[in-house]
């Protein structure tokens, strides 16, 4: 899997770099012909959006079996040209998994902050490629392991869980105006206690509706 994103990390890099260079190439002929950067006209360089996804998470080293879960966040984008930009923000997610062992099927439920940085490409009109990294605050957890003696599920012992770190890969396209729609994989990991029973290494899609708060900006004729 870390070969294959890394390659991925390779390509999209040449492919920002050619972006740049062809956003260089634009520039030296304004100064070179005093001609106006007709490619950009209108570019809005910041932008706001709020999303809401639904997951699907699962352990990436245990017995378990994912169940659908919901993220929901905000982000923030700046955009150097039309064609390539960054992106960043908060997303809060809840995972939800069930235990896949024969004298253990009980499900935990782990709330996450994700904290994105993610190079973005926009290839054609309405779709958008996005690569990053991603670090995850560990918020809180609660789960009915076998040891559990109570009715209800109980918050685990500090330390069960841990904060990680990961990667992200998205393709968004642009449904409406303002909405636009996502296919996200994530994965997440931390170093955990091969021996312990639970784990902070994760992996899942997500897929999510996204609302721009600044429409694009409309060229002069």
């Amino acid at each position: 899997m870390f070969k294959h994103l890394m390659s991925f990390l390779v390509v999209f890099g040449c492919l920002l770099g050619s972006q740049k260079a062809c956003g260089q190439g634009g520039d030296l002929l304004i100064q070179q012909y005093g001609k106006t950067d007709i490619e950009n006209i209108g570019l809005r360089r910041w932008n706001y959006d709020a999303h809401l996804l639904f997951n699907r998470f699962n352990t990436s080293d245990r017995e378990t079996k994912g169940k659908l879960g919901m993220s929901i966040g905000a982000s923030v984008q700046y955009n150097f040209k039309k064609s390539y930009g960054l992106r960043s923000g908060v997303t809060l997610h809840r995972i939800n998994y069930a235990y896949d062992l024969a004298a253990d099927s009980s499900k935990d439920q782990l709330i996450f902050l994700s904290v994105p940085l993610s190079g973005r490409l926009y290839p054609v009109k309405k779709v958008v490629i996005e690569l990053g990294i991603v670090y995850n605050f560990f918020l809180s957890t609660k789960g009915d392991p076998p040891a559990n003696l109570e009715d209800e599920s109980v918050s685990y012992p500090s330390g069960t869980f841990n904060d990680s770190f990961g990667m992200l890969s998205a393709v968004h396209y642009k449904v409406r105006n303002r909405f636009s729609a996502s296919l996200q994989y994530q994965f997440q990991k931390n170093n955990t206690n091969p021996l312990q029973r639970e784990t902070s290494a994760f992996s899942g899609l997500l897929l999510g509706i996204h609302y721009t708060l600044l429409s694009d900006k409309i060229s002069p004729n």
